[in-house]
């Protein structure tokens, strides 16, 4: 078997086994701890104290009648908005990601269903302390953060009568998505938990193509392993159990999350099923999972809190910078392969974004890279041509003395095993070396097979547009890619077969036309980013096959004029009696 039809049964076997595992086994709803059905307050509540020993804890008022007023917060790459009601984030725009469900509108990441993404309450005993309907007062009407690259602070104070208070300051960067949120409350009795809201999901902003409604999930990391939980698997209120150091809601895409590097980890997130949503995305029904989630930290004495906040986009460099093994938030690969495909991703992002730096949109990157890997394996299929055309020279005689011994010592395996390694060592060649010949061609796969999960959910590509390709994160829509993939795959084993001269058997001809099929059909949905990179690979393989066939083309030919010389210097046995039928 030659090493081109290797490789496409290599990429066969690996995509069904990608696919067949993601069906058979899909990801595990983590083990979670039932709560209470009022999570929101028994499920924080202290051990019972004697009731003459519980702390009187007042009330809070409400907003009531009072206006709820929008506080802006501008930068070049977001818009949020923030109510006075609860003082909660109210809207989430992110300015550079073009939305697919709003037309001519970015992502927006706050659901109608949770406009009170941030709010607060404080559970002392078996009473709540809820500030999510109350009037805070702002420092400003608005906070403009695009001229100038200094921090700016937005503060709100509680306005609501009685000694028990509340301020929170949050902190905004114009050049990042991290927030600082720091607060106090007052007049508070010790032993108090703090639950803050984190919402009921992500709002719609992806076409269904992107899958972005299954990848809605809540997330925690407890330093240990990643804690994932579906949505659509939420049916009934659960929680994961801390500390926890970050907690998130997120899509395949986008998040928001909360980060609690300090002492005061997080003690559990929360989570309730909520109604789900309908919505449209061009002309067609789609529908989103929906439920609510929130994370409870204790209070300290003194009423203070901090943690922070990052409400936008999964950029691996973003995530790398916020620390704590945030970008782990959406890793890529199963669990299994992560050990391989983690440092090879992130070279490989690494590498498309130095090029994207050049000036190079993400296409021509795609195509570039492409070239380079073909250009950086060259010298192992080069080996591996080499290793295969020894063994190919060598492979009649090897049958002929393996048969050989074979039938001498059909009764004595172990005889047989030690002669069979005699003829491999008097050929100067053995069964490891054989087989080493394939190992050159297996280098690239870890590769492609990294860009098959880093195309599934890597940001950079998404909604970039290239040529006739709409959006390198969605499939061709005219399935040109697919096609010319198989063309082009099967230019390669004509090249392979006809110009080096091999004899086709039955099985090779049936390879070479059913195989770019068959990898056409696998390449058919995956995103066209991933056609246009093995496209740009199989071009650039052109000229190394040729060269690669003509010298197997020369070798042939040199094996074939040395046995035809080795048979005419012996010249034929003569027949008996021949001699004397002349006379």
């Amino acid at each position: 078997m030659d090493q081109t039809r290797r490789l496409v049964l290599f990429l066969v076997i690996s995509t069904v086994v990608l696919f067949g595992w993601n069906f058979m086994f899909p990801p595990a709803q983590q083990n979670m701890v039932p709560a209470g059905a009022d999570s929101a307050a028994a499920a924080v509540a202290a051990p019972a104290a004697p009731a003459a020993a519980a702390p009187r804890v007042p009330r809070v008022a409400s907003a009531g009648a009072a206006p709820e007023r929008i506080v802006t917060v501008r930068s070049p790459l977001y818009e949020y908005r923030f109510s006075t009601r609860g003082a909660a984030l109210n809207a989430a725009t992110l300015l550079r990601f073009e939305s697919y469900v709003q037309k001519d509108g970015s992502v927006q990441l706050v659901p109608r269903s949770a406009r009170d993404v941030l709010a607060q309450r404080v559970v002392v005993g078996r009473d709540t302390l809820d500030f999510r309907n109350v009037t805070f007062v702002p420092s400003a009407t608005s906070l403009d953060l695009r001229e100038g690259n200094q921090p700016k602070q937005l503060r709100f104070v509680s306005s609501n009568p009685g000694p028990v208070q509340a301020e929170v300051t949050y902190t905004f960067r114009p050049d990042g998505y991290l927030v600082d949120v720091q607060g106090r409350f007052t007049g508070v009795p010790r032993g108090a938990q703090l639950i803050t809201e984190l919402g009921t999901g992500l709002a719609p902003h992806d076409s269904p193509d992107h899958g972005s409604a299954n990848e809605l999930a809540f997330v925690g990391w407890d330093r240990e392993k990643i804690r994932r939980t579906y949505i659509r698997r939420v049916q009934a209120p659960d929680t994961t159990a801390g500390p926890l150091v970050w907690t998130a809601v997120k899509d395949r895409y986008f998040l928001i999350a909360l980060i609690q590097a300090g002492q005061n980890r997080f003690t559990r997130l929360e989570m309730e099923p909520a109604r789900d949503v309908i919505y449209s995305v061009g002309g067609e029904r789609a529908y989103a999972s929906r439920a609510r989630g929130r994370v409870v930290q204790p209070l300290p004495a003194d009423g203070t809190f901090s943690m922070q906040a990052y409400l936008g986009p999964q950029e691996h460099g973003r995530l790398a910078a916020v620390g704590h093994e945030l970008e782990e938030v959406n890793p890529y690969g199963y669990r299994w392969l992560r050990p391989v495909v983690r440092p090879i991703a992130a070279v490989v992002l690494w590498a498309l974004k130095r090029l994207h730096d050049l000036g190079l949109s993400y296409g021509w990157v795609l195509i570039l890279f492409g070239f380079i890997v073909r250009l950086a394996t060259w010298p192992l299929n080069a080996r591996a041509m080499r290793a295969q055309m020894k063994n190919m020279a060598i492979q009649p005689q090897l049958q002929a003395r393996v048969k050989e011994v074979q039938a001498r010592h059909r009764d004595d395996p172990a005889r047989m095993n030690q002669e069979m390694m005699k003829v491999y060592s008097e050929l100067g060649v053995s069964p490891l070396s054989m087989m080493s010949g394939c190992v050159p061609l297996l280098i690239p796969m870890p590769v492609l097979i990294t860009l098959f999960f880093v195309f599934q959910s890597a940001i950079e590509f998404r909604g970039t547009s290239f040529a006739w390709l709409p959006d390198l994160s969605l499939r061709d829509p005219w399935h040109i890619l697919p096609v010319f993939l198989m063309v082009s795959m099967f230019g390669l084993q004509y090249i392979s077969t006809k110009l080096s001269g091999m004899e086709q058997n039955e099985q090779t001809r049936m390879m070479m036309y059913t195989m770019p099929l068959v990898m056409g059909f696998v390449f058919f949905v995956m995103p066209s980013g991933l056609n246009l990179y093995y496209a740009s690979t199989n071009v650039a393989s052109f000229p190394q096959q040729i060269l690669i066939a003509r010298e197997r083309k020369r070798a042939t030919d040199a094996q074939k004029a040395e046995d035809a010389a080795k048979k005419k210097a012996t010249g034929p046995k003569p027949i008996p009696g021949n001699r004397a039928r002349k006379r």
